[in-house]
């Protein structure tokens, strides 16, 4: 499920249609380019099928629990991997992951794959257009974050369900705890969340604005959108971020008080032999994107104007009140 990743997507199918047989997106209203770049790469006849999603609120465990059974209805496969574009499967070897999940059990219905999450540093080339190729560190020590990969017995059992995020299953019915699930060894996930100070602006207030379209009960929206909530309340309507430099915004956004050390990481590059063909696709102005964002979101839900009425009649003359349509 693709929205604003102009600045990556091209990198993410072509890394990732190198390992794997075929790529499901649900292209969800982007505003930056990302889906003029999915159309290019699938005129060139790549193995991919895009499904558009018109509806601006951010509805990611529903959607991608639908397309991951609808995918495999369309090729039935032996495993879906449920990958964000900023997530590159590591090692670039067909091979490794083949034997990584030969060795499930095999009435697990998924297993989990970890993060290496990837910052941005002074030492980067700033020309560089490729994220792979620029941001070439990785954090030495993060906390454990997981994906799913599915297998066969999640399609034989329609009572389990993603959840937010895709970092593990649920049941329908069941108390809401993850399901244990086994550790896949030998291969993860090359994690880039932040790429650039426009990017982090449009990720968080973007973001944050199509969690709350959803409109989901109160508890359950503030269990979601924690860490979207604290990044868009400190740059919003606190000013946190003006003046800060990149790397400084980078550090904010992963929740850092203070920038990170240069022995804070490892430089283990993720391979990136393909050329990029479309990033004159891109267009990366987070103030021009939040006003596609919020033009669409009015078209989508535009005021009913012959239901709007008054509780009482105006009087002349009486103090000033408060008049509820």
């Amino acid at each position: 499920m693709i929205r604003n990743d102009a600045d990556i997507v091209e990198a993410f199918v072509r890394h990732t249609l190198r390992l794997l047989d075929h790529l499901f997106v649900i292209v969800h209203c982007p505003e930056d380019g990302t889906d003029e770049i999915l159309g290019a790469l699938g005129a060139e006849g790549l193995p991919m099928t895009l499904v558009i999603d018109d509806e601006p609120a951010y509805l990611q465990a529903e959607r991608l629990t639908w397309l991951a059974r609808r995918a495999h209805a369309a090729l039935p496969s032996d495993f879906v991997f449920v990958l964000d574009a900023d997530e590159f499967l590591v090692p670039d070897e067909r091979q490794s992951i083949e034997a990584a999940l030969g060795s499930l059990p095999p009435d697990v219905p998924a297993a989990r794959l970890a993060w290496r999450t990837f910052v941005p540093t002074a030492e980067d080339a700033p020309g560089e257009i490729n994220p792979l190729r620029r941001i070439r560190h990785r954090l030495r020590d993060e906390a454990t974050i997981e994906k799913v990969v599915l297998t066969r017995a999640f399609e034989d059992d329609p009572a389990l369900v993603l959840d937010q995020g895709s970092h593990g299953l649920l049941r329908i019915g069941a108390p809401a705890a993850r399901l244990p699930l086994p550790a896949l060894a030998g291969i993860g996930l090359a994690h880039y969340p932040v790429r650039s100070a426009a990017q982090i602006a449009n990720k968080t207030i973007l973001g944050y604005l199509a969690l709350l379209a959803a409109g989901r009960p109160h508890a359950e929206e503030r269990s979601l959108a924690t860490h979207w909530r604290r990044c868009y309340e400190d740059m919003v309507l606190r000013g946190a971020t003006q003046g800060m430099s990149e790397q400084q915004m980078v550090a904010w956004f992963h929740g850092r008080q203070v920038q990170w050390r240069r022995d804070d990481f490892v430089c283990d590059p993720t391979r990136a032999p393909d050329e990029l063909r479309y990033a004159h696709l891109v267009r990366n102005d987070s103030y021009a994107t939040l006003a596609r964002f919020a033009e669409h979101v009015i078209r989508k839900r535009p005021a009913e104007l012959n239901r709007m009425r008054f509780e009482r009649p105006f009087r002349p003359g009486a103090p000033t009140g408060r008049f509820r349509p």
